[in-house]
């Protein structure tokens, strides 16, 4: 199936069945037995500069964004790194950080980069090269070489669970297969429940034939997890005691859902979870304080929510299983604008935590020019697949064959993990 026709389907399914707001794709099976990801998709686009602040540049980053600067004693500066600090709200990030269970890869993007949401994002979610077009996503290849047929034969006693799991309202071309879509929608703002189909039509021909077939299969697939899903969903579990209220943060909500699901005994191996918000064109300090305004509520968000759910980890006694690591579609432009905002960009720095991660900066800090023009833009040390292929050796322990396929030739390995 295209991403076209899975999109149009999606949005049919939603049609015959709003009832099923959990779900915005379907599907099942498990991939490693203890090992977790959870991928934090920054939806929009984040400002990497007023993230992991490049010290040794400030007099540049001075001039080139003189309304959205972060004054330099409010800077977070960083156990053991004279060159770094953190925008100051990330301060559960600089813990997690100076605790050795944090580090971030600098520069992050590919060449030739594209500055649309749609399709840099489509390049992230399928690991493609900027000058193709993959209808699936780089982690669905992944699972398609652990699951054999999929969905055929799925669940089975071996493998009774999804092979993802996305939080939040929609699915994602993260985990668009050959087939079907191989990840379960679990929205935390709803109830989880199964729909009411118990087998595949065959009764319509044509192409309306086919696209109703493709989501009675979707909604089947789903129900054959439902019962999986809400067991996990209804385990009792004591969260962390520093999560917000329900609802003041959605991230920190998605990430309690996965602890729940974590904890409630599913054999998942990848979890995607989404912060909406970062297309900061304007608006993204205040005017009047540059450490506040809609970036820096964000990166609370983003802190707060990792922060707790780590938490959670240690107190379920999963900390050694599970990874994370955040992305965006791109960064920021260097020079911010007259509306306090800042432009598409292309490379950005992205976090991993967890305590297989080894701690630290991997690369070097950006280099500001002296000389700057709008169209400036900061370049890419590492290329996204490098860190994928990275992933799933070192993470997963797929072969090298096996990577090549999913991710598309050779890319050198970076290095994230403690060896």
């Amino acid at each position: 199936m295209n991403r076209k026709l899975f999109i149009r389907n999606s949005a049919i399914a939603s049609a015959l069945y709003p009832f099923l707001n959990t779900l915005a794709s379907c599907n099942s099976k498990t991939v490693s037995q203890n090992r977790i990801l959870v991928l934090i998709q920054l939806v929009g686009g984040n400002d990497g500069l007023n993230t992991l602040i490049p010290l040794d540049n400030y007099k540049n980053i001075i001039q080139a964004r003189p309304n959205l600067f972060i004054p330099e004693n409010k800077v977070l500066n960083l156990k053991g790194s004279a060159l770094n600090g953190l925008h100051p709200a990330l301060g559960g990030i600089k813990d997690l950080y100076e605790n050795n269970l944090l580090s971030f890869v600098q520069g992050v993007g590919y060449e030739n980069p594209n500055y649309s949401h749609f399709r840099s994002s489509d390049i992230f979610l399928t690991g493609a090269e900027s000058s193709k077009v993959l209808y699936t996503g780089w982690m669905a290849r992944f699972l398609e070489t652990r699951y054999n047929n999929y969905p055929q034969g799925f669940p089975s006693a071996e493998h009774p669970d999804p092979p993802a799991i996305k939080v939040g309202d929609t699915g994602s071309f993260l985990f668009q297969g050959k087939a079907m879509d191989m990840s379960i929608v679990v929205d935390p703002s709803a109830e989880f429940s199964a729909p009411e189909i118990d087998a595949p039509s065959n009764q319509s021909t044509g192409y309306a034939g086919e696209e109703v077939k493709s989501i009675r299969e979707i909604l089947l697939q789903t129900n054959r997890y439902s019962k999986v899903i809400q067991n996990a969903l209804g385990t009792s579990i004591l969260h962390s005691k520093l999560y917000p209220e329900t609802g003041k943060n959605p991230l920190a909500d998605q990430l309690k859902t996965v602890t729940k699901l974590i904890k409630g005994g599913l054999q998942t191996s990848v979890y995607l979870v989404d912060l909406k918000g970062f297309d900061t064109h304007s608006d993204q300090v205040d005017s009047s304080d540059t450490t506040k305004g809609s970036h820096a509520d964000l990166l609370q968000k983003l802190s707060q929510a990792i922060t707790c759910f780590w938490d959670d980890m240690n107190q379920i006694g999963r900390e050694k299983d599970v990874i994370g690591m955040t992305f965006s579609e791109f960064g920021r432009r260097i020079i911010s604008n007259a509306a306090y905002g800042t432009d598409h960009g292309a490379s950005q720095p992205i976090m991993f935590f967890g305590s297989h991660i080894k701690p630290g900066i991997t690369g070097t800090n950006p280099v500001i020019p002296d000389q700057l023009t709008a169209s400036d833009n900061l370049q890419m040390q590492f290329d996204f697949k490098s860190v994928y292929s990275t992933v799933l050796k070192n993470w997963f322990h797929a072969d090298e064959i096996v990577i090549k396929d999913v991710i598309s030739g050779s890319h050198p390995k970076i290095n994230i993990f403690k060896s």
